[in-house]
């Protein structure tokens, strides 16, 4: 009895969803993108040599160093159960942001490890949004958070133009005489008629499925390697020796440059000023009163100055009282209504000053006389009773 033969039907090429891009469609981005990666770089880099250069920003004694911005976000963030354990170490942290920022800032400006350069920036945007921005309302004012999505697409893309890596692995297919890696567009139907496997059917002899760009053989090409997991071969390990003698080399380069930055910031830098922060006397403390909660000696306030004082209500939301003349007092919640940083008095300009983006506010009704803050900050009623400086709140 003759036996019967099963006609095997051929494998098709797994076809990706409707709405996907075509093979390698990530990579063709690569130009049109390079007028966001140069701003993230440039700003990314401009941070992290601004911060290296200002002495005050490490100062656990400035009001506008990292320390005093730990501080107001710890108990408004929602890593507060964090933030409180890392104040001790606000130094160390500071130096690892800025170094960070720079490994950023210069990893997408030249284009090294472009996908590793980026997801650091957004983490390092989220960081941020979570910690200082996250309360920020309408949310759209906080920039962290556009900064953080702004990199998602290097994460998926990398740099794979004018760049480090697109050099490495050019010069990888060199040395192993491999095909030019380089990504071109060209319309499917010159694809078709270069490939050769198209029936009259318009079928695919390699798949016999349709011939579409999805799932195409000729156009995913050695890349459908990377899912299947292959083998590293000649060409990958000489990628990896040239892009981390690239990275090494660049590292050394931003250790020197921060270095050099914060020494020659330091040399420059002019002494900080701070003010003498007002604080509850011990005979006084909790003491409230119809005119609201005592803060401290009105003696501690110089004519013409200013004092900083923790907020009575329970928040611990930093708060600034002025003696603009004598005997005349004013107080406000000094968390800028930007992000949240505390701003202090500069006395030489008569402005209430944010140190983080440059806010500035009316030192006699808290009102916004420059942006980018859009509300002014929260006034409170003062008044002096026994030489003791009362607020209401």
């Amino acid at each position: 009895m003759a036996q019967r033969t099963r006609s095997v039907r051929p494998q098709t090429a797994p076809q990706p969803l409707v709405v996907g891009p075509p093979p390698r469609g990530w990579a063709l981005a690569g130009w049109a993108l390079l007028p966001l990666r140069l701003f993230l770089g440039v700003t990314f880099t401009f941070a992290a040599l601004q911060k290296m250069a200002n002495p005050a920003f490490f100062d656990k004694n400035s009001a506008g160093g990292i320390y005093a911005q730990m501080l107001h976000a710890d108990g408004h963030s929602p890593l507060t159960f964090l933030l409180g354990h890392l104040l001790q170490f606000s130094t160390p942290l500071g130096w690892l942001m800025a170094f960070g920022e720079l490994a950023v800032g210069l990893g997408l400006l030249i284009g090294l490890w472009g996908r590793i350069a980026a997801l650091g920036g957004a983490v390092i945007a989220f960081s941020l949004f979570l910690v200082i921005s996250f309360h920020t309302n309408p949310y759209y004012l906080g920039s962290d958070l556009i900064y953080c999505m702004a990199f998602v697409p290097f994460i998926i893309g990398g740099t794979p133009v004018l760049s480090v890596d697109a050099w490495v692995t050019a010069r990888a297919a060199a040395k192993e005489k491999a095909e030019d890696p380089t990504v071109v567009a060209v319309t499917f139907g010159t694809v078709r008629s270069v490939c050769g496997n198209a029936t009259a059917r318009n079928m695919c002899k390699a798949t016999s499925a349709t011939c579409t760009p999805k799932g195409c053989p000729f156009l995913v090409a050695d890349h459908a390697s990377i899912i299947a997991r292959r083998t590293p071969n000649a060409e990958d390990r000489r990628k990896v020796v040239l892009g981390g003698s690239a990275a090494a080399a660049a590292a050394a380069a931003a250790v020197v440059t921060g270095v050099a930055t914060a020494t020659i910031g330091k040399s420059n830098a002019a002494p900080t000023s701070t003010t003498t922060p007002v604080t509850l006397p011990s005979g006084n403390t909790g003491t409230t009163t119809p005119n609201g909660a005592a803060i401290g000696a009105a003696a501690s306030v110089p004519v013409g100055g200013s004092a900083t004082f923790t907020v009575p209500d329970g928040s611990g939301a930093p708060g600034i009282v002025l003696q603009p003349t004598a005997g005349k007092f004013v107080a406000f919640n000094a968390a800028c209504t930007h992000q949240g940083c505390p701003v202090s008095y500069a006395q030489g300009q008569d402005l209430l000053v944010c140190p983080c983006h440059g806010s500035q506010f009316n030192p006699a009704n808290g009102s916004v006389e420059v942006g980018p803050a859009v509300a002014g900050l929260t006034e409170y009623t003062v008044t002096v009773e026994n030489g003791q400086i009362y607020v209401k709140v």
